[in-house]
C-alpha cells in the first residue's frame, strides 16, 4: 500500500514538472506568446512579452520595453512572433 502511494505521488510530480506553459507563469497548455498588440485610447503598438499572467478580466503583461502592464479584455492581442503583427506590421 505505501508503494502505491509513493509511486502515485512521483508520478503526479514528474507529470506536473514537466509539463511546458512557455512565457505564461502557471497552467496547462500552449500559453507561448512573444508579442502583445495593445490597442486602447490613444495607442496601439506591439510589445515584447517576457511574463504574462491570466486571470478572468485581463492578462497583466511584462514586457521589455514598458514593464508591467495590465491589459483588460478587447484591449490586446496575443501573438506568437512568427509573422508580423496583422494591425501594425511590427516583426
Amino acid at each position: 500500500m505505501k508503494r502505491l502511494i509513493l509511486l502515485m505521488i512521483v508520478v503526479v510530480m514528474l507529470l506536473t514538472s514537466m509539463v511546458g506553459c512557455g512565457n505564461m507563469s502557471l497552467g496547462l497548455g500552449n500559453f507561448t506568446f512573444t508579442k502583445v498588440h495593445v490597442d486602447m485610447y490613444h495607442f496601439s503598438g506591439c510589445f515584447t512579452i517576457e511574463k504574462w499572467y491570466d486571470n478572468d478580466t485581463g492578462i497583466e503583461v511584462m514586457t521589455e520595453e514598458a514593464g508591467s502592464m495590465y491589459l483588460s479584455e478587447g484591449t490586446y492581442v496575443l501573438l506568437d512572433g512568427s509573422k508580423p503583427c496583422p494591425f501594425c506590421s511590427a516583426n
